[in-house]
């Protein structure tokens, strides 16, 4: 994909209007257009790593006079589909999109593309090839090597405090191909233990996690470790083992940070054990600079942006303090 954006095209405009128009009106026309730019973002969930990327993504588009018009779909299709069109009749500069489904955001995405706004995605996108011939950049982190850092992480204990073996269990996100994904990593990062797996169900909010992991715990009692694929699930698996009575017995490995977790991973009693971060703020700032890119007419030279995860562990507290630190209110 190559040749102006939409973006571009409209500053062209703006230059052609400024030959057109006398100069005390000129420089205002192309400066407006140059200066400020107007964006849809949508979250999945209101809370949690959505938050942290999008009062990122205010705090950077004001220093760089993007105004980032945020709105929840609720992980709802339709919605998406309802608050994306608005989007594009409204002719906005450019969208910011975590994809509700691989598939089903397709027709879309696609629709916003057609009208000429440019797409970046963040977190999720839409399945290959259509994440690249739809969007131009997705912004996330390497879903592989957040699990295999988690999956290593909980192997290491399993080797030092259960003897090399562990039953284990899940609470997955896998409705979403970036969770498949860390389910890869985890699997490659536990390889080098013996582990059984007694259960893997869905849950990836606070309110679904923590029924299923209390249901998940009094079906297997012999639960050692729960793998939690995101921070919602760290938290519903934390709440889970505390209401089980199992604290010092079963212990939690996840992905995903919020404040939440980093109180979980602080606690004394230690049952959440790790968990490697997606840090959001480096989206949005990565985010920023592809608009910038956008704004002046160009193109990213790559469509897959990586960004790193940090580790917070509850034997290492002082990143977790910081971290909280940084996210008190």
């Amino acid at each position: 994909m190559s040749g102006p954006t939409s973006v571009g095209r409209r500053r062209a405009v703006a230059a052609l209007l400024c030959l057109l128009t006398p100069l005390s009106g000129c420089s205002a026309v192309a400066g407006a257009d140059h200066d400020g730019m107007t964006a849809c973002v949508t979250t999945l969930f209101p809370a949690g790593t959505f938050t942290e990327f999008t009062e990122a993504l205010a705090a950077e588009g004001e220093r760089h006079d993007i105004d980032f018009d945020v709105q929840d779909v609720g992980n709802d299709a339709g919605r998406e589909f309802e608050v994306l069109s608005a989007c594009g009749t409204r002719q906005v500069d450019l969208a910011v999109v975590s994809a509700v489904s691989p598939t089903g955001s397709l027709a879309t995405l696609r629709r916003l593309t057609s009208r000429g706004t440019p797409v970046i995605c963040y977190n999720t996108c839409l399945a290959p090839p259509d994440d690249e011939a739809e969007t131009v950049a997705f912004v996330t982190n390497d879903q592989r090597a957040l699990g295999r850092t988690t999956g290593s992480a909980a192997a290491a204990y399993i080797e030092e405090h259960l003897g090399g073996s562990a039953r284990i269990a899940y609470l997955t996100c896998e409705t979403y191909e970036v969770c498949q994904e860390r389910r890869e990593g985890l699997e490659d990062g536990l390889a080098d233990v013996e582990v059984e797996v007694v259960d893997s169900q869905e849950g990836f909010s606070v309110e679904r996690a923590t029924p299923v992991a209390t249901s998940l715990l009094a079906a297997h009692p012999d639960v050692d470790v729960i793998i939690a694929e995101n921070e919602d699930a760290v938290v519903g698996a934390a709440n889970a083992v505390r209401a089980r009575g199992m604290t010092g017995r079963t212990v939690v490995f996840g992905i995903g940070m919020n404040p939440a977790v980093g109180e979980l991973l602080l606690a004394d009693d230690g049952t959440v054990r790790m968990t490697t971060g997606q840090d959001p703020a480096s989206w949005a700032a990565e985010v920023v600079e592809i608009a910038l890119v956008l704004r002046d007419g160009g193109r990213p030279a790559d469509h897959l942006h990586h960004v790193p995860g940090p580790l917070f562990s509850h034997d290492d507290p002082a990143p977790v303090q910081q971290y909280l630190n940084r996210h008190s209110r």
